[in-house]
């Protein structure tokens, strides 16, 4: 069994919040393994994935809704059905659970808050996700991958307008 790095990318981090987070990985250790290592033709690793340190949001949205369907990580493809492991679950366990996955096994990312997990929290109940529906990790540039550069924010967190209103 590969060995743990429970080091978190920023001292801010509480480790409380990554002790929970620890506990609430147990229900995915099943299927992403006890060192996010993933397990072949069932489920991707979290260990260095481009999804894992890639938007926040669609971490989230996936604890939210599952996912289903081809994904490709760290150059495989892995075709499967994720059920929505964060409905019902408390803003604070999804959350705590996020940060967990982003800041174990090398992965350095940054923390997920119980308020980024209620902004999104409409997601839930609707059908699964494809990777389709979700911010391709490529595509943004990431402090890890940027030099310093933070990542745009995502659509969602933009204020919403109607051209109603703005012509109105």
């Amino acid at each position: 069994m590969a060995e743990e790095n429970h080091a978190p990318a920023s001292a801010t981090i509480d480790p409380s919040v990554m002790e929970l987070g620890k506990t609430q990985y147990n229900l995915c250790m099943g299927c992403h393994g006890p060192a996010g290592e993933g397990m072949p033709n069932i489920a991707p690793p979290l260990a260095g994935s481009e999804w894992v340190l890639g938007p926040a949001e669609n971490l989230i949205r996936i604890q939210l809704r599952g996912l289903m369907g081809p994904i490709e990580v760290k150059g495989q493809e892995y075709n499967l059905v994720m059920a929505p492991m964060g409905a019902g679950q408390p803003d604070a366990s999804v959350a705590a659970v996020i940060t967990y996955i982003r800041n174990s096994w090398g992965n350095q990312g940054s923390e997920v808050t119980p308020e980024m997990v209620k902004a999104l929290r409409g997601e839930e109940g609707k059908p699964m996700l494809t990777v389709a529906d979700l911010i391709d990790p490529a595509t943004v540039k990431t402090p890890a991958s940027s030099a310093g550069q933070l990542a745009p924010e995502p659509l969602s967190a933009l204020p919403s307008f109607s051209l109603q209103e703005e012509l109105g």
